[in-house]
């Protein structure tokens, strides 16, 4: 197995190793040379760094985006994950589709859509707030530019992702570990605190690191709300630096910003793998034994309902005031007078858009080469590393779980750094190798949690028939894992598709995507066209990622029929 296991190595050390190496390096070069260009160090960026005087007001941003997004995120996503997995509510399948059609929604155009609903002057909200309550003033009373509408825009955003998560974690405890304290006697609300949570809290601090994780990460909502704010985090800071918004690139100095957002996603990483092994002291489930009751919601049913209306309400709004908006030569209010207005111009006009064409090829090149390359890579190396025999295997192992916790802004000007010399800059091809080191990592633990459920016997049966490792890998272990690698294959292209700030960095007349035409048409500014845009993202996401689900579900079916 040399020859795979070396081919594994080259790939994680190209992919994942080396643009970070470059980042690094960066960060100490004099100004204007990056990686392994130019003679000499120097502390210079990390000492103009420290001196900048928002640096305290990026850190404290930052801290409190991320710790309100995922206060509002893990409480929505907690109710839910209880209601759908531990109580009797009839209506748990519609929830969980409606999750996921949430989810499926770019973060960029709902971030948009939320930028209509609650403008300060003309947004829909607060003009119904306005004329409900008779408020004076041609603005207000709410106003989506500001910190505490980005929490919670974000904690909306961050439900379905937290709520898959928690409702795995909720599903899996045992009723009969509750049964005595309630034959006891004892409330529920005393069972839930010192029963429940210290049972299920190793497996909630994994949940809280990794969503720690992905909130540093977060781009969409602070680009499209906070810049116009002038709330700037961590990652919108990186991308202004190394963009030509603010003047020329400062690419060294984006660096050094890039290589202590590194150091604090290394630490978070240590900490998320460490709760995850001990979370596994925990396990609850013993075969036959396990038992799961749910409770009775009786009248509170109707809460419930309530509740629910409301979420998605909040949910699909945005989409909705862009599909209003997408139809009408300027943003206007619905009303029966802007339905004389209604027509498809728009759309005509972004499909006679040459960017939007050029968009269009390059985005279908970016989802379904870079898509199909990364699965492909990702199959590769997981399959060196399910069963590790070494310590070159854990090396591996470990150095492609890396970019999990690195923001994908930082990785991908880390990519940018590593071929910012080479003839690859200003094509589509070096989008696709940064959003392929962004995406490998989700593709290789999907993959590696299909590969450890083929018994060993099998590979045995096949080496002691004469069968090459190559012939093993593509006729043996991939048929067996191909459900998982379509439905991994199927959240990369999603991925892929929703990305903005990698694009945002390359961008180009040449590498123009739809997600960065997107950006472009909503600052230029043309609101309606942006709005027919962001109609067409989503319903060639529907229309594409649907049929190739309903194809994977069937596949599915057959592998445990």
């Amino acid at each position: 197995m040399p020859a795979i296991l070396t081919l594994s190595l080259i790939l994680v050390l190209a992919l994942t190793v080396f643009p970070v190496l470059v980042l690094l390096l960066t960060s100490f070069r004099p100004r204007g040379t990056y990686g392994f260009d130019g003679d000499g160090f120097s502390l210079a960026h990390y000492a103009a760094l420290l001196q900048q005087k928002e640096v305290v007001v990026l850190a404290t941003n930052t801290f409190i985006y991320v710790a309100g997004t995922i206060v509002i995120g893990v409480l929505l996503a907690g109710f839910w994950a209880w209601v759908t997995e531990r109580t009797d509510f009839r209506h748990k399948v519609s929830v969980r589709v409606l999750m996921l059609v949430t989810f499926a929604l770019p973060s960029l155009v709902q971030g948009l859509g939320w930028t209509l609903l609650v403008n300060p002057s003309n947004g829909l909200v607060n003009l119904w707030l306005r004329e409900l309550f008779a408020l004076q003033g041609g603005e207000g009373p709410l106003n989506v530019y500001s910190m505490s509408s980005m929490v919670f825009i974000s904690g909306l955003l961050l439900t379905p992702p937290v709520y898959v998560m928690l409702a795995g974690v909720i599903r899996h405890l045992d009723y009969k570990l509750e049964f005595p304290a309630v034959l006891a006697g004892v409330p529920p609300r005393v069972v839930f605190a010192r029963v429940l949570i210290p049972i299920l809290l190793p497996g909630l601090l994994s949940v809280l690191i990794y969503t720690v994780m992905l909130m540093i990460q977060v781009f969409d909502i602070p680009l499209s709300i906070g810049l116009t704010a002038g709330i700037q985090v961590f990652s919108t800071r990186v991308y202004l630096l190394s963009s030509s918004e603010m003047g020329p690139p400062e690419y060294n100095l984006a660096a050094a910003w890039g290589v202590v957002l590194v150091i604090v996603a290394i630490a978070l990483v240590s900490l998320y793998r460490r709760m995850t092994r001990l979370s596994e002291r925990f396990a609850v489930i013993s075969g036959k034994s396990y038992a799961l009751v749910r409770t009775r919601l009786g009248r509170r049913r109707y809460i419930v309902y309530a509740a629910g209306v409301v979420f998605f309400a909040l949910a699909l709004a945005p989409s909705a005031i862009l599909a209003w908006t997408s139809l009408l030569p300027f943003y206007d209010a619905p009303s029966l007078e802007a339905l004389q207005h209604v027509s498809l111009k728009n759309y005509s006009d972004l499909f006679e858009s040459s960017m939007f064409r050029r968009g269009l090829v390059n985005t279908a090149l970016m989802v379904l080469s870079g898509a199909t390359l990364t699965m492909l890579l990702s199959f590769v190396i997981s399959y060196t590393t399910f069963r590790p025999a070494g310590a070159v295997h854990k090396l591996i192992d470990t150095l492609a779980f890396l970019p999990i916790g690195i923001p994908q802004i930082v990785l991908g000007l880390a990519v940018l750094l590593l071929y910012v010399r080479s003839p690859l800059y200003g094509t589509i091809a070096v989008i696709i190798l940064a959003q392929l080191s962004v995406n490998m990592v989700f593709a290789i633990r999907t993959l590696s949690a299909g590969l450890i459920q083929v018994d060993r016997n099998i590979e045995r049966a096949a080496e002691i028939s004469g069968v090459s490792r190559v012939n093993i890998m593509a006729r043996v272990m991939a048929p067996i894992i191909k459900t998982q690698f379509f439905n991994a294959w199927l959240l990369v292209f999603a991925f892929s598709i929703r990305d903005i700030g990698i694009p945002l960095i390359f961008l180009t007349s040449e590498t123009v995507v739809l997600g960065s035409a997107l950006w472009l048409l909503w600052g230029y500014p043309n609101v309606p066209g942006a709005a027919a845009l962001s109609v067409m993202l989503v319903v060639f996401l529907a229309l594409f990622i649907t049929p190739l689900q309903v194809y994977v579900s069937r596949l599915t079916d057959r592998a445990s029929a």
